[in-house]
Parts: C-alpha cells; sequence; structure tokens
C-alpha cells in the first residue's frame, strides 16, 4: 500500500525535490489555480514534434494545405477535449491519471495501460531530445552526442524536483516560445503558397485527397492522446474544490492553441519549401532550408532546445509515475524519473540516422491511438457512470470492467490499422478511409463498457 502524508512538507516550495510518488496528494498539500494549467499545456505542446507532425501529414500524405488544417483542428479538438476531462479528475482525486483509471481497470487490469504508458513516456523522451540535440547542435556547434548529453542532463533535473518547479518553469517558459514560435511562423507564411493542391506523388498519397485529409486527424488525435494518460498528473495539487470548467477550459485551450497553430504551420512548411523532400528531413534541416542561418533562424533553434525541455521533463515525471503504478516498485519517484530518462537517453544516442527518423516518428503516433484511444473511452464513460461519487483509488480489486472494454476496443481496431509497421484487411482493402483504427477502438470501447456497467446508478458530476 502506497503512504499517505497528512503533514504539508512540499505545498507550494518550488527549490526542493517533490516527496510524494503516486500516493493521493493529502488536503494539506493542495494548492493552485487551475489558470496555471493553461501556462502548462501551452508550453508542452509548443515544442518542435508539434511541428513535425504538421510536417509529415503534407510531407507523407500529400494533404494539401485547406484539408491539412481542418483535419488539424477536428483531431486537436476531439482529442484534447477528452484531456480536458481527464485533467478535471486531478482534483477530484488528487492522485496521478494512472493511479485514478484503477477506479474503472481495477488494480491488475490498471498495470497494462499503465506500462504502456511507462513505454510512451520514454519512447516520447526520446525522440523529443533527438530533436532538441540536433537544434543545440546547429546553435553551438557542439556534436551530437555532447548536445544530447547535455540536454539530458537538464531534462533529468527538471524531472527530479518535480511537480512545482515543472509547474513555475512551463509558465515562465510559454511566453518566450510564444515569441520564438511567432517569428517562425511569419517567414513561413510569408512563403507558403496556399493554392498547392494535394500531391499524388507523395511516400504514403495511397488513397487520394481523401484519405490525406483523415491522415490529418489521426495525425493530429494521435498526437494529442500522447498526452491523455498523463492529464491528471499536473491537475492533482489543486484544491479539491477548484471549478471543474475552469480545469477543462485551461487544459484544453493550453494544449489546443499551440498544437493547432504549430501543426497548421508545419504543414505550411512543406508549401513553403516545394520541391523539397522533407519527409526524410530533421527539423534543423527543415529550418534551415526555410530560415537559412541568420538570427532568425538561430532564435528559432534556440525556440527549439526550450520546447524540448518543456515537453520532456513532464514526459520523464508522468513516465516515471507509470512506471511505479504498471511494476509496483517501492522506490522514490524522483529515482523512478532518473530510469526513466537513462532509457530514454540510451534510446536517443540512435538520433544520428535521421533518414530513419521520419517513418519512426509517424509509427510512434499511430502506436499511441491504438491503445490509448480505447483507454480513454472506458475512462469517459466511468466518469460518466461514476458521476460525483468519490472512490478509494487505492483501494480497489484486481480486476474491474474497464479492462475487458479496453481490450475490446483494442482488438477491434487491428482490422484499421495502416502504418508500415501493420496494415489490416480493412485498411488494404480501403486505403481512402485512411486510419479508422482510433475511432473504432473508442467507440467499441466506450460501448462494451456501458453495457458492462449496465445498472449502476449515474450521478450527476458537480460544479
Amino acid at each position: 500500500m502506497e503512504r499517505r502524508l497528512s503533514e504539508p512538507v512540499y505545498k507550494d516550495k518550488v527549490l526542493e525535490v517533490e516527496p510524494l510518488g503516486i500516493e493521493p496528494v493529502p488536503a494539506a498539500e493542495r494548492h493552485g489555480n487551475p489558470a496555471h494549467l493553461f501556462g502548462l499545456w501551452f508550453s508542452a505542446n509548443a515544442e518542435i514534434a508539434t511541428w513535425m507532425v504538421g510536417l509529415f501529414i503534407a510531407a507523407f500524405y500529400g494533404t494539401d494545405l485547406a484539408s491539412a488544417a481542418i483535419g488539424i483542428v477536428i483531431g486537436n479538438v476531439v482529442g484534447f477535449g477528452l484531456l480536458g476531462v481527464l485533467s478535471i479528475l486531478g482534483p477530484k482525486y488528487g492522485a496521478p491519471q494512472m493511479v485514478v483509471a484503477r477506479l474503472a481497470f481495477g488494480r491488475s487490469g490498471n498495470a497494462f495501460p499503465a506500462a504502456l504508458a511507462f513505454v510512451a513516456g520514454v519512447g516520447w523522451f526520446a525522440i523529443n531530445t533527438i530533436f532538441g540535440a540536433y537544434a543545440l547542435e546547429s546553435i553551438s556547434g557542439l556534436n551530437y552526442f555532447l548536445s544530447l548529453a547535455l540536454m539530458l542532463l537538464l531534462q533529468i533535473a527538471l524531472a527530479v524536483y518535480g511537480y512545482n518547479l515543472i509547474h513555475v518553469f512551463e509558465r515562465v517558459s510559454m511566453w518566450l516560445l510564444a515569441a520564438g514560435f511567432t517569428l517562425l511562423l511569419v517567414v513561413t507564411f510569408s512563403k507558403t503558397s496556399f493554392a498547392i493542391p494535394f500531391n499524388a506523388h507523395a511516400p504514403f498519397a495511397a488513397g487520394g485527397a481523401v484519405a490525406g485529409f483523415l491522415y490529418a486527424m489521426a495525425l493530429s488525435f494521435s498526437y494529442a492522446t500522447g498526452w491523455i494518460p498523463a492529464a491528471a498528473d499536473y491537475s492533482r495539487y489543486l484544491p479539491k474544490a477548484s471549478n471543474p470548467r475552469s480545469v477543462w477550459w485551461a487544459s484544453f485551450l493550453g494544449c489546443a492553441i499551440p498544437c493547432i497553430v504549430l501543426e497548421i504551420l508545419g504543414a505550411a512548411t512543406v508549401a513553403a519549401l516545394p520541391g523539397s523532400n522533407l519527409s526524410e528531413a530533421i527539423p534543423t534541416d527543415a529550418i534551415a532550408q526555410l530560415l537559412g542561418a541568420g538570427l532568425v533562424a538561430k532564435l528559432v533553434l534556440a525556440t527549439v532546445v526550450l520546447g524540448t525541455l518543456t515537453a520532456n521533463c513532464m514526459n520523464l515525471y508522468s513516465g516515471a509515475l507509470a512506471a511505479l503504478v504498471a511494476f509496483r516498485v517501492r522506490v522514490k519517484r524522483w529515482i523512478a524519473a532518473l530510469v526513466v530518462g537513462v532509457l530514454g537517453a540510451l534510446i536517443s544516442t540512435g538520433g544520428g540516422h535521421p533518414e530513419q527518423m521520419a517513418t519512426a516518428y509517424s509509427n510512434f503516433l499511430y502506436l499511441l491511438s491504438y491503445w490509448a484511444s480505447p483507454w480513454a473511452a472506458v475512462l469517459l464513460v466511468d466518469w460518466y457512470r461514476r458521476g460525483a461519487r468519490d472512490g478509494d483509488v487505492l483501494d480497489q480489486p484486481r480486476w474491474r470492467p474497464g479492462f475487458y472494454a479496453w481490450i475490446a476496443g483494442v482488438i477491434a481496431s487491428v482490422p484499421f490499422w495502416n502504418q508500415s509497421l501493420y496494415t489490416g484487411p480493412f485498411a488494404k482493402a480501403f486505403p481512402q478511409f485512411a486510419d479508422l483504427s482510433y475511432y473504432v477502438g473508442f467507440v467499441v470501447a466506450a460501448i462494451v463498457m456501458l453495457a458492462l456497467t449496465r445498472g449502476r446508478v449515474s450521478v450527476v458530476a458537480e460544479g
């Protein structure tokens, strides 16, 4: 059983290592304002990996800019709408997202998605570190591995200190990130042609213009689902009486605004550089083609480095929490963060092969949605069924209905998978529908969960 603290020892202290792990936050430790979530989520998503999503939509799948923009807006609104709902559970239960999930999955059933969340945290950390190391290499003149080592030290230090330092760092960084990416936006749109049509010669353009639009929704939604398993991690210290609507809006807008802008900006970059093979380009190469090597380019690359830090300290933090939930090890949170950082660092050493990064990143986004989309559906239904009733997230049976609904959703989605690692029979037969797996997985998991929990009294949520 995880320990419970009753005396405030951390509260709002910034330069002190967070003592809590995955146990619920005591009332004496609760602090903060829901509005703070906007700056935190804005900085976490104002990063080059977000921009790369839009670039891949246009470069890989040939999507025209107008269709890409519409698909990006829809995918982000749906994905981060779900994140906003799960963020509400942080103040309500005072526990990390993967601990709150025990209410729907049970202690043992919850270990499987928690393990996947841990893997996702390691994967995101590695991918973002590679992008940041490339940018730091371009600015400083250091070689890739020295740049990588410096990025790792800074990111791990933030994650080790924990919740309060991360919140403050993210809120301060928001203004610098907004300024840096605004420079990139101005230059990009000054060179972008909005009339460039669907590119049938793109590497994965099978299925035509409609498929390109559907891929835009799929990739943007997939990126959003990467944060959903960590939603409550950053709201759990808020007072229990925090307004749920304020929590939802701050979380939703903090994520959706930078993601929509940067993903559309990434797609516009392809239109601004016609004839360039950006499907195999690393971020620094694309920025160099667009901005050259002057002061503006260096400022944007410095923004990339900062964005890597803001995203990755959270990937490390949430990855460590997920590891503690999945493997039930009795170690301090900061030690788990170090372990996640070391694993991510080992993967990051492979970043010296940029030609392999684009395909790996695209596949990683899809793999996230394959499990996270039905997982989110289960929690959404459980939240609807449970309503305002409290539950002890630590004292749960081994298995609950959510696990079986989740498995059903994942299995039902397999025929619709559509990526280079595996293409399901439906996707092969109907390439014009792109990848529908996350729709199918979400709907099936929700229906099964509703059926398995039939008979529970639904209570209207407070707030």
